[in-house]
This record gives structure tokens, C-alpha cells and sequence, in this order.
């Protein structure tokens, strides 16, 4: 018995994998210094390389999304994904370990702190970008599933955004009842 995926899924998996990388450059984009101060934040690189490091994963990142917008490059693309999240998913392990927990994640957006949460986030946003890799069901797509593909995007977009919220108040939280004067 060989396993495929729908292509609808496929679809799903992609446009969803795109936008999260999408979202996470127009918030990198629109301050950078903030970005690259993140990456020296972690210590993983020497403090004269992050702005470098920095420029690199985010041509990284335009690299993944245009490769996953186009058919014939669908496949790299997910690998790409993958392998960012992945290291992403790390070096937040990393820091954590090393008791940083107060530094921002760098995924973009308004600035949450690294948490194992982020790093199950990466995690599952990877086994997202695995589906694309798998064998393809042979199926062909009506109007319909177009249009379903699109809104199932979008419905994964807000529950992205309800999981980072929530991941973001339970950090809050944390956070809050370090300080309390009991």
C-alpha cells in the first residue's frame, strides 16, 4: 500500500508555508535592525556576524516563498521551509537551554519571547511543509477545490495567529508571576 497526499492538501500545505514565511519578512522588513539585533541576542554567532546572518536568512526566506508560489520548485521550497524552521526551532531550543528566556524569538510580529511553545510551533509548521513532499494523489482540481484551498488558508492563517496569541499571553503570564510580590 503506498501513501499519497490530496492534491488539496498539497495546495493547503503550500500557500499556508508561504504566508508564514510572507508575514514573517513584512514584519522583518519593516525593522531590520530590530531583526538583526535579535539574531545577536541568541549568541550563536560571533556579535560582528549576526547583521550578515541576518541579511543571509532573509534572502533565505525570499528564496523559500518564491519557490514555493511556483509549481515546479514546490518541493525545494518545502525542504527550504523545513530546514529554516528547523533551525529556527533550535536555536530557540538552544537559548532556552542556556536559560535565555527573555529574548524575542525573531519570527516576526510583536516580539515573543522564545518558549518551548515556539519551538513545538516550528515543529508542527514543518510536518506542514513535509505534506508537500509527499507522493501526489492523482486528482484533478475543480474551481471548487480552488476556492476551498483558499479560504482553508486563511483559516489556517487565524489559527496560526490564535496559537501565537495564546503562546504569547501564556508568556505574559510567566512573566508576570516572576514578578509578583507574594
Amino acid at each position: 500500500m503506498s501513501f499519497s497526499v490530496d492534491p488539496f492538501v498539497q495546495l493547503v500545505a503550500a500557500g499556508a508555508t508561504a504566508i508564514v514565511f510572507a508575514r514573517a519578512l513584512v514584519e522583518k522588513s519593516s525593522n531590520f535592525v530590530v531583526y538583526a539585533a535579535t539574531l545577536r541576542d541568541y549568541r550563536l554567532v560571533p556579535e560582528a556576524l549576526a547583521p550578515f546572518v541576518a541579511v543571509c536568512f532573509f534572502i533565505a526566506e525570499i528564496s523559500t516563498v518564491a519557490f514555493l508560489v511556483m509549481p515546479d520548485t514546490r518541493g525545494f521550497g518545502a525542504i527550504c521551509a523545513m530546514v529554516l524552521l528547523g533551525l529556527y526551532a533550535l536555536a530557540m531550543a538552544l537559548a532556552l537551554l542556556a536559560g535565555r528566556e527573555e529574548i524575542e524569538c525573531g519570527c516576526g510580529g510583536e516580539g515573543q519571547a522564545v518558549s518551548w511553545a515556539l519551538v513545538l510551533r516550528n515543529v508542527g509548521l514543518i510536518a506542514v511543509a513535509a505534506l508537500m513532499l509527499a507522493p501526489e494523489a492523482p486528482r484533478d482540481l475543480s474551481w471548487f477545490d480552488h476556492a476551498q484551498i483558499v479560504c482553508a488558508i486563511l483559516v489556517f492563517w487565524l489559527a496560526l495567529a490564535i496559537v501565537e496569541k495564546t503562546i504569547d499571553s501564556q508568556s505574559a503570564v510567566r512573566r508576570l508571576r516572576a514578578q509578583s510580590f507574594l
